[in-house]
């Protein structure tokens, strides 16, 4: 890690502007690695960040800040200074039913309600699409049907593809879960993978290749989000106006940002950005383990988020992320309407 500068950047940091605290700005947490001075708050501050990458975005020195995060909270970990209470607990539930969630294995596909047969191309739901919005779920399975995709799911064979695990330190559970989809693939034989989660896209297309070469298997699977699939294919005249919310997992990491606006646009709906867009989106809280350790700070960055969305003058709020709309839905109440592109995407077949 370079030498970071003074350079008054820090305070675009979600966690940053709600906390005001030296500790969770980028800043401060590099100065307190760098001196090794760790202990109990320390750690705990290093939790308090959604892992968006915004630091990254803006940081004068080019600092590749998101991986420097990732790694100090690996070494918390193999120093058993971490996981952190919350993050223990979603461990031990994973290793127990492969979800974070308690969902029953065998439930994990109750969402599909129409036969899928064999094919190359898999459907990878995810855990929050899984078990918590179904919606997603199904909406993406049907608009991949009626757009005459070929494509598979895989039910009880599907796992949790560990990103959780890999933000909040915990590598190890992350290469089982890596393990056990990759054999469910294999036989399979699978060739391509279709997902709406933004974390499940990230960590199959970039973090999986890396645990396939440390353990001299081969990984040939091509990944793609469903705003990927959709973008040249969805065409309709909805009418309505809306903004879009750019999550930090399908943008600033993976780079994805026209597809589902060309979604959106396609569908015939009036887009109104937001002041914070495209790789200066702010996050909607939820991701890197901090909804789950740190709620009240979560939903303090979500309802900046809120208020930024509605002061476009539209209170329709559309996103591609089930993490992302968990959230909004959950801090947002009846203030924004909140839909995943899937959804907008289904909108258009029956309009």
């Amino acid at each position: 890690m370079s030498e970071c500068v003074k350079c008054g950047l820090c305070n675009v940091c979600p966690t940053f502007r709600i906390e005001k605290i030296e500790s969770v700005s980028p800043r401060g947490k590099i100065i307190l690695a760098e001196k090794g001075r760790v202990d109990k708050r320390v750690v705990t501050d290093f939790f308090k960040c959604t892992m968006c990458g915004l630091c990254e975005v803006v940081c004068p020195a080019n600092l590749k800040l998101t991986d420097f995060w990732e790694k100090k909270r690996e070494e918390f970990v193999e120093k058993k200074l971490a996981p952190l209470p919350i993050h223990k607990k979603l461990r031990e539930i994973t290793l127990k039913f492969f979800n974070p969630y308690s969902g029953q294995p065998e439930k994990r596909a109750s969402w599909l309600d129409f036969e899928v047969g064999n094919s190359r191309t898999l459907y990878f739901a995810g855990c929050t699409a899984s078990y918590k919005l179904q919606n997603i779920a199904k909406s993406s399975a049907k608009v991949l049907k009626e757009l005459g995709l070929d494509f598979t799911v895989l039910g009880p064979l599907e796992y949790c593809c560990g990103s959780p695990f890999l933000r909040s330190g915990q590598k190890d559970v992350a290469r089982l879960l890596f393990e056990k989809n990759y054999r469910a693939w294999r036989r399979a034989r699978i060739e391509e993978i279709i997902t709406s989660c933004p974390g499940c896209f990230k960590t199959i297309s970039q973090d999986y290749p890396k645990f396939a070469k440390e353990l001299g298997y081969e990984f040939e699977v091509e990944v793609k989000h469903i705003s990927e699939v959709l973008a040249e294919r969805v065409k309709g005249d909805l009418g309505i106006r809306a903004t879009y919310h750019d999550p930090c997992h399908l943008g600033r990491h993976m780079k994805v940002y026209e597809e589902p606006r060309k979604v959106i646009r396609r569908a015939g709906i009036d887009l109104v950005e937001m002041e914070r867009n495209r790789e200066y989106s702010l996050c909607c809280g939820a991701g890197g383990g901090l909804r789950s350790q740190f709620k009240e700070i979560s939903i303090a960055i979500c309802e900046e988020r809120i208020a930024e969305a509605i002061s476009t003058g539209t209170n329709v709020l559309i996103t591609s992320c089930p993490f992302c709309e968990y959230n909004f839905i959950k801090v947002g109440g009846k203030r924004v309407r909140v839909y995943d592109l899937s959804e907008i995407a289904e909108m258009t077949l029956s309009h």
